[in-house]
């Protein structure tokens, strides 16, 4: 009974050991994959705000944050 009982403390623990190095393992991988996209930043040529380029409204090179600052920047 005590060599059974030994067994099973011994194989408990391998798995401890085993589930903890799996673990070390998967958070290493997931770091550098689970930092988000940067978005580029521009500057509204009428007011200055910065706001992501994907939602500028866009007049040549120049970048606006709403179609009411473009209009209203003179030619």
């Amino acid at each position: 009974m005590g060599q059974f009982l030994r067994l099973v403390i011994i194989l408990i623990g391998l798995w401890l050991v085993l589930t903890l190095i799996k673990r070390a393992l998967a958070s290493r991988r997931k770091s550098p994959s689970d930092k988000p996209a940067v978005a580029k930043m521009v500057a509204c040529a009428h007011c200055g705000v910065h706001i992501p380029e994907s939602e500028a409204v866009h007049d040549g090179d120049s970048h606006y944050c709403s179609e009411e600052h473009r209009r209203k920047t003179p030619i």
